[in-house]
């Protein structure tokens, strides 16, 4: 009896909490109505950008390292940042806080202890700063990967957005709804085309000009079929032509460079396989199969030595 009571009361308690949450996040009549008139909300209930994250106790301790770190005025290093998708208003200052705690802790780690014991500083020195420049350059070549690796989930991704913006076009959407949609659709996908889609969508909604938020979209990226995208439907779009049809025919020009692209990574292949075959395999194979009868070499050489 007490068990049925204690399932029962958790029931209960489950069942109110949860009916609490829903009339307090549920929307209001007006909100209901506004989204008969307005197109859908760009971005979904609940889910925030990155962008407008709020960084923890450990970012914030490594943005202080890096605002006092030299490099933090480096514009090429802010336009890599954001070619890598890392656009806050403190990405810059935590990148480098971070890369000035990853090469020079272990640089000091390196270099405190040797010298209290009295090794040659020369020596020790020089291999302090071996490390430093090591795990420097090896923190850049991480941004350098994760923004190529980015460049080229967009530049896959377009022909399909495009494909999706001329059916929403077509229906009778916008273009500004149009991104919109897009953007919606896609934010399930974890695509980075669809974040920056919900982006200009809420740049537009703020009152932004649409040539300077499309353009911004493709200068932030690097793409360049993301920039020659934009630059067409800007000139369509002051010259009146029609946008789905453009949008068709450029999503063919996308779609064909992406095949030439991924024939070009099929023909490379075999040079690219042609190193670890002949460091790697190869050895091994030669010992497979000549290693045995060098052995049974020898040993007939050292059995008519003896003779």
């Amino acid at each position: 009896m007490l068990f049925l009571f204690t399932v029962g009361a958790f029931f209960i308690a489950s069942g109110v909490v949860l009916s609490g949450y829903y009339l307090l996040t549920a929307d209001s009549p007006v909100e209901q109505r506004l989204r008969t008139v307005v197109p859908d909300v760009v971005t979904p209930r609940g889910q925030v950008l990155p962008e407008d994250r709020q960084p923890g106790s450990l970012a914030r301790a490594f943005t202080v390292v890096g605002s006092l770190s030299a490099g933090n005025n480096d514009r090429s290093l802010s336009k890599l940042l954001s070619t890598a998708g890392m656009r806050g208003p403190s990405s810059l200052f935590l990148f480098v806080g971070v890369r000035t705690v990853v090469s020079l802790v272990p640089a000091l780690g390196y270099l405190v202890p040797r010298i209290s014991r009295g090794e040659p500083l020369t020596k020790t020195l020089f291999i302090a700063l071996t490390i430093w420049f090591v795990m420097h350059s090896l923190c850049m070549l991480w941004l350098r990967r994760r923004a190529r690796y980015r460049m080229f989930k967009l530049q896959t991704a377009l022909p399909d957005s495009l494909d999706l913006m001329v059916v929403c076009l077509e229906a009778g959407l916008g273009l500004t709804a149009t991104i919109a949609r897009v953007g919606e659709e896609r934010s399930s996908m974890n695509d980075p085309l669809a974040a920056e889609f919900t982006r200009v969508a809420r740049e537009l909604r703020e009152g932004r000009a649409r040539e300077d938020a499309l353009r911004d979209l493709g200068e932030r990226n690097g793409v360049d079929d993301l920039k020659a995208l934009i630059g067409l439907v800007i000139q369509s779009d002051k010259l009146g032509a029609s946008m789905a049809k453009t949008l068709r025919s450029h999503a063919d020009v996308l779609r064909t460079k992406r095949r030439q692209r991924a024939e070009e990574a099929a023909r490379k292949l075999p040079i690219k396989i042609l190193f670890p075959l002949a460091l790697f395999i190869l050895p091994a194979l030669f010992v497979v199969a000549i290693g045995p009868s060098i052995l049974r070499i020898g040993d007939l050489m050292g059995m008519v030595s003896r003779r």
